[in-house]
């Protein structure tokens, strides 16, 4: 192994098995279905989130945000605790729409601590007001409840996990049937 490369765990190969997982084709007929979107993570993830969200939302028709603002986010975690700060957040951002409608996905590297548990506790609350919810992370992660549809992306590090949670974000982009944009189209380059 040469120590000077980055490590990426075979991300291809793990990409391929996440999108060929019975979880990756309810989470992609979740997506399907939805009309709003909630992107959310911690550190790392949290830019993945925002990241995704603005990019699902342009080239989608559905209404993807994520809480990319820090502003957002010291003024939730001000008003109640870390533990909930996201669980406010999208008690806020679904006010008058149809749950039905919507879908709430995690991201999370992390399992079993603070930023873990506010990722679950958000999701949980989406499960238990007729949302469906979704967690994609790096190593199994028990959410909660049982209707919260698991992608485990089952890698070691952050970096290969929030790689491979960007390109999942477009994954499902082109499972429904959107397309992606080609730099060499957008220029005019042949």
């Amino acid at each position: 192994m040469n120590k000077n490369k980055i490590q990426l765990e075979n991300i291809e190969e793990r990409f391929d098995n996440i999108i060929k997982s019975s979880e990756w084709s309810k989470l992609q007929k979740s997506y399907n279905n939805a009309t709003n979107v909630f992107f959310f993570g911690h550190g790392g993830n949290m830019g993945i989130a925002d990241h995704g969200a603005i990019d699902s939302s342009r080239l989608t028709d559905k209404n993807i945000i994520a809480p990319g603002s820090a502003i957002t986010v010291t003024s939730l975690i001000a008003d109640a605790d870390f533990n909930s700060w996201i669980k406010n957040w999208l008690e806020t951002r679904s006010r008058g729409l149809d749950k039905s409608k919507c879908l709430a996905i995690g991201f999370s590297c992390s399992i079993n601590n603070e930023s873990s548990n506010c990722i679950v506790e958000a999701l949980n609350w989406a499960d238990k007001n007729d949302m469906s919810a979704a967690m994609i992370s790096a190593q199994y992660n028990p959410c909660g409840n049982s209707d919260i549809i698991k992608v485990v992306q089952d890698v070691e590090y952050y970096h290969t996990s929030e790689i491979l949670s960007l390109m999942l974000t477009y994954q499902l982009i082109h499972g429904a049937g959107f397309d992606c944009p080609s730099i060499l189209k957008k220029c005019k380059i042949k």
